[in-house]
């Protein structure tokens, strides 16, 4: 966007200078034809208040207003006439407000002595160009940029044969037909300035480009939906001084390698497939002002030519796949103000002249492979107002002059191996300090932090000194009235605090504490509570208090007290909390009424304490129904009893429910099923009993990803009508992008799951994961067919209940079920060979039924252990030591052994991940199949399938021996 706006303002500067040069009073009157041509064209459109000068950086120069009948429209402002004639020549109409179609009778075509105009910043109703810009022969000068044109550009523009500049950007719904493109470049000889930013050119191709008249000076093609190869020789052009490409993903080339001499100031190709490497020639461009290379596919190493550049002002390489050591080439570039090298691959030390350059205001060297030690001493940088280092492996300690710099303001050195104590702060010339923002996070920092110190940065905004377990924070005895008084975060997560930082609490503009598993014991006092005018999130999470006598910010959003040793009655929140989180303490009592005055709550979180009584019957009785925006409540793990409070229905936007291990007695609370975005329901390890059938009429749940109902006393049978609603157990699409969780940026809901006989703690949940657990019941009868329907169902647990009948084979279309455990019913009859189909499948459990015949030995049916199978007493084949009779070989499954498919594919790369432990494993298949990557992993899997199955045959075989 920098570029476009450095266009606009070319096209603007020339426009002016043009009128400028032109405006000397003329010898005749406007000629009165163009005179009733401009009116008319003025009466064609609406005038509207323009605010493009403002959002494009077009300054809006002409008013209409001037525009009168019975005078000189030479003195109209935006009209330039020929002093000899009075012939209009010049209409800059940039950015007044002009609003409607132009269309292909306007007055504006018979003006055919104009040489320059600019319509650029109107809204022309999204209508085309009309051709009769092909008239307007004399143009020398056309920019239509930011005007809402759309289709295709007419061929008669490439009759403007004397045009110089041609401007059409930022109209997203134009674009040029390759033909009309060709003959375009290959008529306009004398252009100068292409400026096409933002139109479609993907119906281009990019040879055409190779037709560019060798007088272009300036080319800017962002964000053209340019794709495939685009010709090297452009880049040779003899006065090309400024090439701008960025933002064509699908755009691929490279720099020219060898004879590259150019003008070239401005060299931008970020944000495209440019690759190969950064060649020496690029050492030759001795003019260049600005190079562009972020976000590409360049790799190699960098050449010591670039250090011949010593006019580049602007250097950005980022986010490409160079390595090796960056080479000290840096001690000549004094102009060179912005440096971005990160997100590469480059090793070895820092290069030590980079921090001599004089001029520099910006530099980032993040996200590489840096080592070695930052310098003692530095003679340059005194201009730098940012500097990130972040994700290196920089060690040694942290040297003082960071903290004399001037001008910075930001400085980020998270993620390194930096050790040792911070060095006492000096200020300059007793001048404060302008830092702003301080990141050192992530490192083996020691020692012990003087908070006398810290108050010399008297600017601070953000602060980050987590994850330094051998660092701590002390208050000095004298600086009873010393505070941040800026600051904005401070964060200390993960350190060796000991003690709440009061000094902290006359900071106004502090919205962000975060002291998190740190070693604070103890209580909170009242006296330490004061102040906090503006405090909106306090994390005080995985320390050692026992007490809060008063919770610091009366307008706290966020109290995050999870994993203390909190004790006592549960705690009186403040009036606006959103996110109260107070799990795993030691808190006993009843859950107050007052919980429920929280008129904005979204989140509680008070699971694994010792609360007792009964649920409040007022949560979800709000006086306005619009503020129960209730998104969490987690009660699990505590000693409530009673029944669930019906109230919770007017909880229209619950997602997670938990009230598993407690002693609720209660029937099912069927009328759950109206809340249209619960997602997860545990209420395991309860005292719930009777059936689950009654539904009243209605019953929904259409949004349901999990349902624990494990270890209750529900009876009777499984209703088929459960199942058949369950719409978001069906057809879960999975984001290419990466998994996302159930939960917000800041807190993300955790469960236990039960899997192979083990409960699992999840403490994050995936939103494709999809569970249900009805084990340790006593339910009774069939197993639903409807339960196949579910083919996104990843977990499936109805063990220890009294179910008989068939497995039904609909269980064989749960195509992503990874887990299945039927075991301890009375289940009988054989295992159906759809189950083979369950390619996913890691965990299976069939055993202490009443089970008979071969177990199929399809698929991977033979990866399960005898264990699987147990005490079906009716059962024989592979993996049981009893073997089947001829009339009872186990039957293959219909595909043949070598064909494997994708769905296999995605099995093998899930038994990978569930056989290395690690919890839902079996998942990782599953994305990797539907994402397609990584591709190397899919690349392995797929390699020589007909040898792995021979392999496993070939096993089996010396098994049953």
């Amino acid at each position: 966007m920098l570029y476009l706006i450095l266009c606009f303002l070319w096209g603007f500067f020339n426009s002016s200078l043009l009128s400028l040069s032109l405006s000397l009073p003329p010898t005749h009157l406007c000629r009165l034809e163009q005179s009733s041509a401009l009116l008319k064209f003025k009466r064609s459109l609406s005038l509207s208040i323009s605010y493009c000068g403002q959002e494009h950086q077009i300054v809006p120069v002409p008013n209409m207003d001037s525009w009168d009948e019975g005078t000189d429209c030479c003195k109209w402002e935006g009209v330039v006439c020929d002093n000899k004639k009075g012939n209009v020549i010049g209409l800059d109409l940039s950015c007044s407000g002009l609003r409607g179609s132009l269309l292909s009778n306007s007055s504006l075509f018979s003006l055919q002595n104009l040489r320059w105009l600019n319509l650029a910043g109107n809204g022309f109703g999204n209508s085309e160009i009309p051709s009769e810009f092909g008239k307007l022969r004399s143009l020398t000068y056309l920019n239509l940029s930011l005007t809402g044109f759309t289709g295709f550009v007419p061929p008669e523009i490439s009759l403007l044969s004397d045009l110089v500049s041609l401007d059409l950007s930022l109209n997203h719904g134009l674009l040029f037909r390759n033909h009309d493109f060709n003959m375009l470049v290959h008529n306009l000889t004398k252009l100068e300035n292409m400026i096409l930013d933002g139109m479609d050119l993907s119906p281009v191709v990019p040879y055409s480009f190779l037709n560019l008249t060798v007088s272009l000076k300036h080319l800017s093609l962002s964000h053209c939906f340019l794709e495939g190869n685009f010709p090297t020789q452009v880049f040779h052009l003899p006065y090309l001084q400024n090439i701008i490409l960025s933002s064509n993903p699908d755009l691929i080339g490279y720099l020219p390698e060898t004879n590259w001499s150019s003008p070239l100031r401005l060299l931008d190709v970020s944000k495209t497939s440019f690759s190969k490497g950064l060649p020496d020639s690029i050492g030759n461009l001795e003019h260049l002002k600005t190079l562009n290379l972020y976000g590409c596919v360049f790799m190699g190493s960098i050449p010591s030519a670039l250090g011949n550049l010593t006019k580049i002002t602007f250097l950005d390489i980022s986010g490409n796949m160079f390595q090796g050591q960056i080479p000290d080439v840096f001690g000549n570039l004094n102009d060179l103000s912005f440096m971005v090298f990160s997100s590469n691959n480059f090793s070895g030390v820092f290069p030590p002249s980079a921090f001599n350059l004089t001029s520099l205001t910006f530099m980032d060297f993040s996200s590489n492979f840096l080592r070695g030690t930052l310098p003692n001493n530095i003679s340059g940088l005194w201009y730098l107002r940012e500097l990130y280092l972040s994700a290196n492996l920089l060690s040694g300690r942290l040297p003082g002059w960071l903290f004399r710099l001037p001008s910075l303001e930001d400085l980020d050195l998270h993620s390194n191996k930096l050790n040792g104590p911070i060095d006492p702060i000096q200020e300059p010339n007793l001048v404060l300090l302008n830092l702003t923002s301080l990141d050192l996070s992530s490192n083996n920092l020691s020692g012990n932090i003087k908070s006398c110190m810290l108050v010399k940065l008297r600017n601070l905004r953000f602060l980050d000194l987590s994850f330094n377990n051998l660092l701590s924070l002390t208050r000095c005895s004298n600086d009873v009235n010393s505070t941040l008084p800026m600051i904005n975060q401070f964060h200390f997560s993960s350190c060796n605090m000991q003690r709440f930082p009061s000094f902290l609490n006359a900071s106004k503009y502090l919205q962000v504490l975060d002291l998190s598993n740190n070693q604070i014991h103890g209580s909170i006092t009242k006296w330490e509570a004061e102040g906090w005018e503006n405090l909106a999130t306090l994390n005080l999470s995985m320390n050692f208090l026992t007490s809060v006598e008063q919770i610091p910010g009366k307008d706290l959003l966020v109290l995050d007290l999870r994993s203390n040793s909190l004790r006592g009655p549960f705690p009186t929140p403040p009036q606006n909390l959103s996110y109260f989180l107070i799990s795993n303490n030691e808190l006993v009592g009843e859950i107050p009424s007052k919980i429920c005055n929280l008129s904005f709550l979204y989140v509680l979180d008070s699971s694994k304490n010792k609360l007792g009584g009964t649920i409040p019957d007022c949560i979800g009785t709000f006086s306005d129904p619009l503020l129960v925006v209730l998104r969490t409540l987690n009660l699990n793990g505590n000693q409530l009893e009673g029944s669930v409070p019906r109230s919770l229905k007017n909880c229209y936007s619950l997602e997670v429910l938990d009230l598993g291990n407690n002693n609720i007695n209660d029937t099912f609370p069927y009328w759950l099923g109206t809340l249209p975005h619960l997602q997860v329901l545990v209420l395991r390890s309860n005292r719930f009993h009777g059936d689950i059938q009654n539904f009243s009429g209605t019953f929904y749940f259409s949004s349901l990803r999990m349902i624990d109902l494990s270890r209750n006393e529900f009876s009777a049978h499984i209703p088929p009508e459960l199942f058949e609603n369950l719409k978001s157990m069906k057809d879960i699409q999975v984001d290419k992008s990466g998994p996302e969780y159930i939960g917000g940026d800041y807190y993300q809901d955790s469960i236990t799951v039960t899997m192979k006989g083990s409960d699992f703690e999840l403490t994050r949940i995936l939103t494709i994961f999809t569970i249900i657990d009805f084990s340790s019941n006593h339910f009774k009868g069939r197993i639903p067919k409807a339960i196949g329907e579910l083919n996104s169902l990843i977990v499936l647990n109805f063990s220890h209940n009294s179910l008989t009948g068939n497995i039904p084979p609909s269980l064989g279309k749960l195509a992503a079920l990874e887990s299945l455990d039927l075991s301890s019913n009375k289940l009988q009859g054989r295992i159906p060979m759809q189950l083979t189909n369950l390619t996913f499948l890691g965990a299976l459990n069939l055993s202490h039924n009443n089970l008979e015949g071969p177990i199929p030995l399809a698929n991977h049916f033979d990866t399960f252990s005898n264990d699987s199978f147990a005490g079906n007493s009716g059962l024989c084949g592979f993996p049981l030591s009893k073997t089947c009779g001829n009339d009872q070989e186990p039957k293959s499954s219909p595909s043949t052994a070598g064909d494997e498919s994708e769905i296999e594919l995605i099995w093998k790369i899930a038994a990978m991940g569930y056989g290395s432990g690690v919890v839902l494993g079996l998942t990782v298949g599953y994305i990797v199949f539907t994402t397609g990557r990584p591709r190397w992993l899919v690349k392995m899997m797929k390699r020589n399938p007909e040898k792995r199955m021979r392999r496993r045959i070939h096993r089996n075989e010396r098994r049953k021996n």
